[in-house]
């Protein structure tokens, strides 16, 4: 019995520990994860130091060379402003489509429209990458749907495949339910009760949605900026696919580099460019935003 009851006193101290540190156990895998990118980053970067040979592929000597190319070489400098260009019209395109779409999607009275919405909102996460960038092979090229309406309109069929149209309708594709899906929270929050309040104060639906609704919406759509346009810089698979090598994104030119060209510290370089270029981004954004001081708040 003496035993017993110790043993059910260890199992006690022991439940009692486990119940303290939740939190702890349940970050554990997450720092993890975060822990094996974060010294692949920074192997990564170790090598964009490293000189480039044709027969070893690197050598661990230190050269600021491949950073010396990275912003001298006009194919890749353009590959950045390519990049950082159709990620921005999307992003904000995005912000107009997903704001409204958001607010409607949780403002409306219909549970059957309400779950429709969602629906679609949902339905293209569950479709991949490559399977929507190639439907969009299929609507946009000669013999798809926009080749067909064009030849029956003007008697010559119109392809945008290969143009930067085509990879903005891939990015926005995969980069507009994220936006509605951060968003329609921050919509959620904001009584309907103030904008009610503000109706009866006199402000048109225009001005209550303006003046009232959006700035509570601002958590929201910072928060989706920074996601899109982290997302959709780095992007590899649309502008392969849509872009045909034509309006490669600075992933196409890593891959050709590391995986073609077997230049290694030349396309690691152009990663950890990439990567504290969108850091410098991001932190821009918070800062504009004061997303730090909604967060205090409490907001």
């Amino acid at each position: 019995m003496v035993e017993e009851k110790g043993t059910v006193s260890l199992r006690e101290k022991m439940y009692a520990w486990a119940k303290k540190r939740t939190g702890y156990l349940l970050i554990l895998p997450a720092i993890i994860a975060v822990g094996i990118m974060a010294v692949g980053l920074f192997y990564f970067s170790l090598i964009s130091f490293f000189k480039y040979d044709i027969i070893q592929i690197f050598v661990p000597a230190f050269t600021l060379e491949n950073y010396v190319r990275v912003f001298t070489t006009e194919g890749v400098i353009n590959s950045f402003i390519r990049t950082f260009t159709l990620t921005t019209i999307t992003c904000i395109l995005c912000l107009l489509i997903g704001i409204p779409y958001a607010y409607f999607m949780v403002r409306t009275k219909s549970l059957f429209l309400k779950r429709i919405l969602l629906l679609m909102t949902l339905v293209p996460f569950f479709i991949g990458e490559i399977v929507k960038a190639y439907a969009w092979l299929i609507i946009l090229g000669e013999r798809g749907l926009l080749g067909s309406v064009t030849l029956q309109l003007f008697h010559s069929p119109v392809s945008l495949i290969n143009t930067p149209y085509a990879v903005l309708m891939g990015l926005l594709h995969m980069l507009l339910p994220m936006t509605i899906l951060l968003i329609a929270p921050s919509v959620t929050a904001v009584s309907e009760y103030t904008e009610m309040a503000a109706q009866n104060l006199g402000a048109t639906p225009r001005q209550c949605f303006f003046h009232v609704v959006l700035p509570q919406l601002k958590p929201g759509i910072l928060g989706a900026l920074i996601v899109t346009f982290a997302i959709g810089a780095t992007e590899y698979a649309n502008p392969d696919l849509l872009g045909g090598g034509v309006f490669d994104f600075v992933a196409n030119v890593m891959y050709m580099m590391i995986f073609n060209a077997v230049n290694y510290p030349y396309g690691a370089a152009m990663g950890v460019v990439l990567v504290i270029t969108l850091s410098a981004i991001v932190y821009i954004i918070l800062r504009l935003g004061k997303i730090g001081n909604i967060f205090i708040r409490g907001r």
